[in-house]
């Protein structure tokens, strides 16, 4: 039933007009198909996409027929044996993270059950809360959040809700309407905000206490971070900037990380780090690349491995709506994970 018996590869055109990989992996009774994204300044190599194509129908597909689809980290783990580098730099981190979910797609599949629950098993049954990017100006990208959401619809609502509010792109005005936002509609709203240039220390800590903030992404050197953390109360001070660049996993710098899965190679890779992220204190938020395909399995990922939050563009209908249901699959054996900085 889920031994592996044909990969396909081929072009897949994702968001933004960049060109991926997509992979289709055939068992006797199963199929999974994946595209990767791609991210703008990806921590691994990411091949161009024919050369990813090639790679999958003249190399990856023909060694994996015969595996059995549910052996993930077998499989896996042979996908870095077969690139034989540190960073994917012969096969790719796209072609890498394209089998090995399709693999798991596969699996899935054959045994008829939702990619969220073969991924973590029976008892899975909670469910991230969502934050959305809708804005940005010259200082930084806008996120809003609801800590207290009871559907997973609320935070696209209180997205309506501030852009109905607001006047103009600045922290200030977004601040105003969220506020607005969260007293009209009954719910904690909050922004959130991703430096995009680095700034004074004390001026990112005064812009997080004057304005209804609740996450930030900062950009800068470890004392910044230190100064968030020990400055700030109910604030998650995510810690991507420093993971990336000098490889920091510390919960004394910051209490949440987000995480994007092209940036680790494969699902195994992704399930690891998560759970280094877990024992480490720090909430784990998943999170899209910078150009994504309409695929929804990065819903199914981050119920699958219990990550309190995932992180998504506004415009990312298909993972939104693959959320809601989902919700109703799990019915009342799901809850959405209490979200606290």
């Amino acid at each position: 039933m889920t031994i592996i018996e044909n990969i396909v590869g081929r072009i897949s055109i994702l968001k933004g007009g960049r060109y991926s990989i997509e992979v289709d992996v055939i068992t006797s009774s199963g199929f999974g198909r994946f595209a990767a994204p791609i991210d703008e300044n990806p921590s691994l190599y990411i091949v161009e996409a024919h050369r990813a194509v090639s790679e999958v129908d003249e190399i990856i597909g023909p060694e994996l027929i015969g595996f059995d689809s549910q052996e993930q980290e077998l499989i896996d783990s042979y996908l870095w044996e077969i690139d034989g580098t540190e960073n994917l730099s012969h096969i790719g981190a796209n072609t890498a993270l394209a089998v090995s979910v399709a693999v798991a797609k596969a699996a899935s599949n054959a045994k008829n059950i939702p990619l969220y629950s073969y991924i973590g098993g029976t008892f899975t049954t909670e469910l991230p809360v969502p934050i959305l990017r809708f804005a940005e100006d010259e200082t930084f990208e806008y996120l809003v959040l609801v800590k207290d959401l009871m559907e997973i619809s609320d935070v696209v609502d209180a997205m309506a809700k501030i852009k109905e509010h607001v006047k103009s792109i600045n922290l200030q005005e977004l601040s105003r309407a969220s506020e607005i936002a969260g007293d009209e509609l009954g719910l904690e709203v909050s922004l959130g905000i991703v430096q995009k240039k680095e700034m004074d220390i004390e001026e990112v800590l005064q812009k997080v206490e004057d304005h209804n903030i609740s996450y930030i992404k900062p950009l800068g050197e470890e004392e910044l971070f230190l100064e968030l953390i020990a400055g700030t109360h109910g604030v998650f001070v995510d810690g991507e900037y420093l993971f990336r660049t000098k490889d920091i996993l510390d919960r004394r710098y910051y209490n949440a990380l987000s995480i994007k899965p092209i940036n680790l190679g494969t699902l195994t890779d992704l399930y690891n780090l998560v759970n280094d992220v877990k024992s480490e204190r720090i909430t784990p938020i998943l999170a899209e690349a910078k150009y994504e395909s309409a695929d929804d399995a990065l819903a199914h990922l981050a119920v699958g491995l219990k990550c309190p939050a995932i992180m998504l563009h506004e415009n990312s209908i298909v993972k939104i709506n693959e959320l809601i249901r989902i919700a109703e699959d799990l019915g009342e054996r799901g809850r959405i994970i209490t979200f606290e900085g």
